[in-house]
């Protein structure tokens, strides 16, 4: 209590100490920006101005650009259609005759070719002998767009083809070719892959579509000498390029038709 009445009087006599009209006492005036700058001339409202706004100005044209940049992506970019991934493809193919190509099969197909386009990704290289954390991180990203249902078509060297497969990630083609087709294949082009067995009973009952043991038709053996991927001239030629369709395919209808187009191309 001695304590606190000694800080009381040491106030009193503080504020005895000053004038009933010093500026201490006196309520400060709060002007907005604008009065601030009404009040001042020439030069000086310019600086004012452009210390006072030009931040708040320049934030919010960056967030108005940033806002119009989505907006314009999102009404410009067309959806996907179909996605192709090509595993150890040369990167460079034939654009000019992709991108026509493309647009012409998805308008044959009823899919406008303005709203809709045909990715086709050919940035992804693999050895399925390699360890290496580069290869290892290449594989994961494959196994992630497949179960991602982010490829309708799948190609890839022979290797790497048949280790996918036997990890049941490939469509049967005999649940989608019809009998005729089959016949007007060349047997050795035919790619034949025995799954692996699971270990995990619950996941087989759960999946009907699990090939799992099965023997199946996973692929077809294109020629890289004529034929569609000679025209689309994705890969350089050195070794086998099969085709499949995944198990985890999104749109399968016309994942299956452009399977016919390049199995059957110029036929």
């Amino acid at each position: 209590m001695e304590e606190l009445h000694n800080h009381t009087e040491n106030a009193e006599k503080f504020k005895g100490a000053l004038d009933e009209n010093a500026s201490i006492y006196q309520q400060r005036e709060v002007k907005s920006g604008r009065e601030q700058m009404a009040a001042l001339h020439g030069k000086d409202r310019w600086e004012f101005f452009r210390e006072y706004y030009g931040k708040k100005l320049l934030a919010a044209a960056v967030i108005a650009a940033v806002v119009l940049y989505f907006i314009y992506n999102y009404v410009t970019t067309p959806d996907v259609a179909l996605n192709i991934l090509a595993v150890n493809a040369s990167g460079e193919g034939n654009e000019e005759y992709e991108e026509a190509y493309f647009s012409d099969f998805l308008e044959q197909n009823e899919v406008d070719s303005s709203q809709y386009v045909v990715s086709a990704n050919r940035s992804v290289n693999v050895d399925a002998n390699s360890e290496d954390s580069f290869n290892t991180s290449s594989v994961e990203t494959i196994v992630t767009l497949f179960t991602a249902q982010e490829v309708d078509l799948f190609f890839a060297d022979n290797d790497f083809f048949l280790s996918m497969a036997a990890l049941d990630y490939m469509e049967n083609l005999e649940d989608c070719l019809t009998e005729e087709e089959m016949a007007a294949l060349d047997d050795d082009s035919f790619v034949y892959v025995t799954v692996q067995e699971s270990d995990d009973l619950y996941e087989i009952e759960e999946d009907p579509d699990s090939n799992a043991g099965k023997t199946i038709l996973a692929g077809i053996r294109l020629s890289l000498e004529e034929g569609w991927l000679k025209e689309m001239d994705w890969y350089p030629g050195g070794f086998d390029v099969i085709v499949g369709i995944p198990l985890s395919v999104r749109n399968e209808d016309l994942a299956l038709k452009l399977f016919r187009e390049i199995v059957f191309y110029g036929e």
